[in-house]
Formats: structure tokens, C-alpha cells, sequence
């Protein structure tokens, strides 16, 4: 008798180690969602349309020798630009008249370019766009008096920025450096400063 007693006394003090031991029980780390990414808030998607002024640098090489012109040039642009949340990449064609600009013994009549250009956005907002562009161009001249009318292609490269302003307004500052193929080896070397109006 004395035995069940004793085991029982055993079996009635183990027993709770079961039910509710004080071991304290093992707690979790609670699982914390990712913070979710946050994109700038401007949003550059749109077509343009605008005009761009430039000045630059033209050397040659051709049969009668080479040669160097400074001078200015305008443009009129459009384009297309697409958002990609921190980044932006978009086409542009731009079409010039030569203003009878002088490049060796041959008399610029107009020139045009499409470039495609990519690059992220910085600044409060998102407002800035650094770019790379890289393109084609195609300029047609005539002989110095007239006559034999040519054209030549080539490629245009460079870097740029763009601020996208409150009312829709895109200001763009460029550096451009461009190849022309033909009877003369023409190089160009300049900046332009560019207004346009996206929609």
C-alpha cells in the first residue's frame, strides 16, 4: 500500500510536467514583410515636339585637302520617351536646315538625325534624365554655286540631360559628336541646347 501511495505521489508530481511545465515556451521571431521599393514619382512617358539651337566644330578631309569651320545650326525635334521606373529610354528624330553652311567646297542643305537615347533619373522627384544617345544621320549639300546635289550618312553619339519642369516643359543640354561617310571624311563636334513640350 505504502508503494502505490509513493507512486502514486511520484505519478502526481511528474504528471503536471506534462500539462504545463515551467519551461518557458519558445517564441518565434515574428517574420517581417520586405519594405517595398520606392520608385520616383515623376513619370516621363510621352511624345515632344521642339526646337533645339546648337554650335559646334566641322573638320574634313577630302581630295583638295582639309580643312575647319565653327558656326551655329537650329533644328526642329520629336520624339517619344518611356518610363521604366528609375530609368528612362525613348527615340527622337530631328530634321535641319544646312543654312548654306560651307564644309569644304560643298554647301550644306539639311541634315537629319534619329538617335535612341536611355538613361536613369535623378534629382528631387525624378525631374533630372542623364542620357546616352546613339543614332544615324543623313545630310544632303550641293557644290559651292550650285548643282551636284549629294547626300552622305553617318552615325551621331553623345551624352545629355534633361529636366522635365511642372508645366510639361523638357529643357535638354547635349554634347554630340557625329561621322559623315562620302568624298569627304566630315567630323562634328558641339553642343545644343533644346526646348520641347510634352503632351
Amino acid at each position: 500500500m505504502k508503494k502505490l501511495i509513493a507512486i502514486a505521489l511520484v505519478s502526481g508530481f511528474t504528471a503536471p510536467a506534462f500539462a504545463g511545465s515551467m519551461v518557458e515556451p519558445i517564441v518565434e521571431a515574428p517574420v517581417m514583410a520586405p519594405a517595398p521599393v520606392q520608385h520616383s514619382s515623376v513619370n516621363w512617358t510621352g511624345a515632344y515636339l521642339g526646337a533645339t539651337l546648337g554650335f559646334g566644330r566641322a573638320t574634313w578631309d577630302n581630295a583638295a585637302g582639309s580643312g575647319r569651320t565653327t558656326g551655329g545650326s537650329g533644328a526642329l525635334h520629336g520624339g517619344y520617351n518611356m518610363d521604366l521606373g528609375d530609368w528612362v529610354a525613348g527615340a527622337e528624330l530631328s530634321v535641319a536646315p544646312g543654312f548654306d553652311q560651307t564644309v569644304g567646297n560643298r554647301e550644306v542643305s539639311w541634315g537629319a538625325s534619329a538617335r535612341l537615347r536611355a538613361g536613369p533619373k535623378f534629382g528631387q522627384d525624378g525631374r533630372l534624365w542623364g542620357f546616352g544617345t546613339l543614332g544615324a544621320t543623313r545630310v544632303s549639300h550641293d557644290a559651292v554655286g550650285g548643282g551636284d546635289s549629294r547626300s552622305n550618312n553617318g552615325w551621331v553619339a553623345g551624352v545629355g540631360v534633361s529636366h522635365l519642369m511642372q508645366n510639361n516643359m523638357i529643357v535638354t543640354g547635349e554634347v554630340l559628336h557625329g561621322r559623315t561617310r562620302g568624298d569627304s571624311g566630315v567630323r562634328t563636334t558641339g553642343v545644343a541646347l533644346g526646348a520641347s513640350f510634352r503632351f
